[in-house]
């Protein structure tokens, strides 16, 4: 699911230029690994490391894409919004 990040981020977050290399893009919808919560990709630091609306930074190897279930069960208020 790609969410539209603006809506998520407090701030305009200066992000590094666009990589074939990075896994994830901005919007993204996220699930830390080692505790099941769900965030959106706000900001982009490069070298595959990432800025999230729910629990900050973090790396690829810390996160995976969130199912549509995971998303159901953790964080359902997402699933309403519009897709871009």
């Amino acid at each position: 699911m790609i969410l539209n990040y603006r809506e998520y981020a407090l701030f305009n977050y200066k992000q590094y230029k666009e990589s074939e290399n990075d896994k994830y893009i901005l919007g993204h919808v996220v699930i830390k690994k080692s505790d099941s919560e769900i965030g959106v990709i706000i900001q982009r630091h490069g070298n595959n490391e990432y800025r999230t609306d729910m629990f900050g930074n973090c790396c690829e190897s810390e996160i995976r894409l969130a199912t549509n279930e995971e998303i159901k069960t953790f964080r359902k208020e997402l699933i309403n919004k519009q897709h871009y």
